[in-house]
C-alpha cells in the first residue's frame, strides 16, 4: 500500500467524487472481464491528510527510496524471475533501455527513428537526473515511459501539444512526465472511476499546485475554454461524449486497448478521430495479441476471444509514421508489442 499526502482542498473534493453517483453507479458493460476483476483489486481510503492506495494492473507508482515497499518489490521481482524463468525478462530493463537508445543501426520504413538532438534521456542516469520526484526510485514503468517520451520527442514538437488526452493512463506516469518536461497546457485522462483514484492522487502529489477538474464536477461540454483553465481534466468512459470535436493535439493509449473488448476499442477510435485536430497525433502501444482475462483460469477461459492489434478499426486516411514491433519490449518479454504513431487526417 502507498500513502500520499493530500492538501485540504483536494481532500474534500476527493471525498465528494468517491461518494458521487458518477462513481457509484457504473454500467457493467463499461468494463471488460479483465477490468471487472482488476477494478475490484483497487483499494483506497482517506485518513487525516493522506490517501492510502493499493492495486495491481495500472498501479505502477514509483516507491520512495530506501522504503520497505521498494525493497520488497525488488525481492519479489527476483523471486519471480527464478520461479517463472520461462516468462521472465531476458535482459535487465535498464540494460535494454541504454542498448536501444544508443543503437546507431539504420532503421527501415515506418520503424522508430530517434532524433538524437531531441530525445531527453539516452541513459538510465539521464532519467534519474531529470525525473521530477528526486526522493523516489526509477522503476521499470518510469523507464519504459521515458522510452515512449523519446519516441514522441523525435517526431513531435511537444511544445506545440497544447492539449493531450490519454485513454487509460493508470496511475499517470506518462501524464506526469509529459506535464513536467513539455509545455502541455492541459492533459485529459479518460479512465474507469476506480483507476482515476490512483491517477488523481499521484498527479496531485507530483504537482500539488495544479488545477484539476474531477469527473463529478463536469456539467457542460469540455471545450477549449474549459481545457485552458486546467492542468488536468479527469473523465470516465461514460463522459467521453462531452469532449468537444477537433480540440486534442495528441491522443495516447499504451497497453489498455488489449484489455478491453472490441466494441469498447471501436468507441475510442471514433473518439480519437472526432476529437483530434486535423494533423494531430495518435500514439498507440499495445500487445499484438492478448486474451483480456484476469484472475484464475476456468473453463470459460478457452471461449474468450483474444484482442488482436491488427483488428483495431484504424481509419485508413490517417498518415502512419511509425508501425513496428517495439524494440524495447522485444528484448524484455516474449509477447510482442506494436508501436504505432499516426497523424490524424480529416
Amino acid at each position: 500500500m502507498i500513502k500520499l499526502k493530500l492538501n485540504s482542498n483536494i481532500k474534500d473534493r476527493f471525498a465528494k467524487y468517491l461518494s458521487s453517483d458518477l462513481f457509484r453507479d457504473q454500467s457493467f458493460q463499461a468494463k471488460s472481464n479483465y477490468w471487472n476483476y482488476h477494478s475490484k483489486q483497487i483499494k483506497y481510503y482517506i485518513k487525516n491528510n493522506q490517501i492510502c492506495l493499493s492495486g495491481e494492473s495500472g498501479f505502477y507508482m514509483p516507491d520512495k527510496k530506501y522504503s520497505l515497499s521498494s525493497f520488497w518489490k525488488t525481492i519479489k521481482f527476483q523471486l519471480k524471475k527464478i520461479i517463472d524463468y520461462e516468462n521472465s525478462y531476458d535482459l535487465p530493463y535498464k540494460t535494454v533501455f541504454e542498448k536501444v537508445m544508443n543503437d546507431n543501426e539504420v532503421v527501415g520504413f515506418q520503424q522508430v527513428h530517434f532524433d538524437k538532438e531531441k530525445i531527453i534521456a539516452k541513459s538510465v542516469s539521464d532519467c534519474k537526473k531529470i525525473f521530477p520526484l528526486k526522493s523516489h526510485t526509477i522503476n521499470f514503468h518510469i523507464i519504459k515511459t521515458y522510452y515512449w517520451f523519446n519516441i514522441l520527442s523525435s517526431y513531435l514538437d511537444l511544445s506545440d501539444t497544447k492539449f493531450v488526452a490519454e485513454i487509460g493512463a493508470g496511475n499517470g506516469n506518462f501524464i506526469s512526465l509529459l506535464k513536467y518536461h513539455s509545455k502541455t497546457k492541459c492533459i485529459v485522462n479518460i479512465d474507469l472511476p476506480e483507476t482515476l483514484v490512483h491517477c488523481i492522487a499521484y498527479l496531485t502529489y507530483v504537482f500539488p499546485n495544479s488545477k484539476i477538474l474531477f469527473p463529478n464536477e463536469i456539467d457542460q461540454k469540455i471545450n477549449k475554454e474549459i481545457l485552458a483553465n486546467y492542468d488536468f481534466v479527469f473523465i470516465t468512459p461514460s463522459q467521453i461524449q462531452l469532449l468537444d470535436d477537433n480540440i486534442i493535439d495528441l491522443f495516447i493509449n499504451t497497453g489498455s486497448f488489449c484489455e478491453m473488448n472490441n466494441s469498447q476499442i471501436g468507441e475510442y477510435f471514433k473518439l480519437v478521430q472526432r476529437c483530434g485536430k486535423n494533423d494531430s497525433f495518435f500514439f498507440n502501444v499495445n500487445r499484438v495479441e492478448k486474451i483480456p482475462h484476469a484472475g484464475k483460469k476456468n473453463n470459460d477461459f478457452k471461449n474468450i476471444k483474444p484482442i488482436r492489434f491488427f483488428e483495431y478499426p484504424f481509419f485508413r486516411n490517417n498518415e502512419v509514421l511509425i508501425f513496428e514491433i517495439c524494440k524495447f519490449f522485444r528484448l524484455l518479454i516474449k509477447d510482442p508489442v506494436y508501436v504505432r504513431l499516426e497523424r490524424i487526417k480529416k
